[in-house]
């Protein structure tokens, strides 16, 4: 392998070979990235060197993701440049698979390949994913390779953006709905839109159902890989549509009944207990504002933690009849609304317990913000 100079050098005979964001330059089984940023607004990559060096420990560990092979760092007038050389993805870029890039009965013949594609893709698919799960994944087509070789072959995930090596913790139920999550949005980007015009009804079902099929690899995958993941079997299946827990019922995936059991009830309880003393201790720590709080974070918290779709199906959830609303998405939203107005009433409820008797400046403000809020819905009854 050359200096690192030696290829930047070189790149002004060569094409930008780079399906989006930065320019890659291609040197057989290397390839030499250029990141650039203004410097008046900061350091390009700021954090490549770290992440580096996570990189290619996952990568000798067998992770499917290229290793760094060197860096450089110049400043080109009013830009600040980070070189970065490395190991050229296997395969080629997932943009390939996009429904955006072909005709429908590609697509259609795409979506068939990866659906029959061995169970060792999926699953290193699902594993790679855990490993990489602090290390800054951004995964759009672009930043994923797909290697079809039946020896060997599978996802390569680039240009990774963080540098926390900890993996995915199989036991916190917001880890593994966000790692089932990553792995829907990959194949998410194979589906032919609904609305797509170039396509048939008969195309747009087809679509729809190899991507359900897709989905039900995944979940059974996910069973398989990530330990203990039947403590959070039935909160996955809960985050599921109707119509994809249907088409799992009907192709052999037990479902069962989703109700809350008396484990469950316990488990919903303890889960809000944990997002309301993390919603304190942002307020507490100056991290976050009470209205941020009430209008984002509550939510946020909620759906990562799988808690809407227990919410569906809890005694105390009083939306009930989708008959007594205009549409769907108004059933749907009165459902959302209750249980952040259950949740922000507990977190009301605290913040105004530990006001009395807290010197917290931030605890204060919160509390001051709190009158104010109820003050105008007071006002707004009248």
């Amino acid at each position: 392998m050359k200096n690192i100079d030696e290829y930047i050098r070189q790149v002004e005979n060569k094409d930008n070979i780079s399906d989006g964001g930065s320019p890659a330059y291609s040197f057989g089984d290397l390839v030499l990235i250029k990141y650039t940023m203004p410097t008046k607004y900061g350091i390009a990559r700021m954090n490549e060197e770290l992440i580096a060096i996570e990189v290619n420990k996952k990568n000798k560990s067998g992770v499917n993701t290229p290793a760094h092979l060197a860096i450089k760092r110049v400043e080109d007038g009013e830009n600040n440049i980070c070189w970065v050389l490395q190991e050229k993805a296997k395969g080629v870029s997932f943009t390939k698979y996009s429904s955006s890039k072909n005709d429908t009965q590609t697509q259609l013949r795409l979506q068939q390949e990866l659906l029959n594609a061995p169970d060792y893709h999926y699953e290193k698919c699902i594993s790679d994913l855990s490993e990489l799960f602090h290390m800054g994944l951004e995964l759009k087509p672009k930043n994923i390779f797909y290697d079809n070789s039946k020896d060997g072959g599978g996802f390569i995930f680039i240009d990774l953006l963080g540098y926390d090596p900890t993996p995915m913790n199989p036991n916190s139920i917001s880890d593994v709905l966000w790692l089932d999550k990553y792995a829907q949005f990959i194949f998410n980007s194979t589906r032919i839109s609904g609305y797509d015009r170039n396509a048939t009804e008969v195309e747009k079902n087809k679509s729809l159902e190899l991507y359900y099929s897709m989905r039900k690899r995944i979940f059974i995958t996910m069973e398989k890989i990530v330990p203990n993941f039947n403590q959070f079997r039935r909160w996955v299946l809960r985050s599921y549509s109707e119509d994809v827990l249907e088409f799992f019922a009907k192709n052999g995936v037990f479902i069962g009944e989703l109700s809350l059991n008396e484990q469950e009830y316990e488990q919903f309880n303890k889960y809000i207990e944990i997002i309301v003393n993390k919603c304190i201790e942002q307020i507490s720590t100056g991290k976050k504002r009470f209205w941020q709080i009430v209008t984002n974070e509550v939510g946020s918290m909620l759906d990562v933690m799988g808690m809407r779709g227990a919410w569906n199906v809890h005694d105390s959830n009083p939306i009930k009849n989708p008959k007594d609303f205009a549409d769907e998405w108004e059933f749907s939203y009165a459902k959302k609304r209750s249980l952040e107005d259950l949740v922000n009433n507990i977190f009301n409820h605290r913040l105004f317990q530990m006001a009395q008797n807290s010197s917290n400046q931030y605890i204060l403000q919160a509390k001051k913000d709190l009158d104010e809020q109820l003050a105008r819905k007071q006002s707004q009854k009248k």
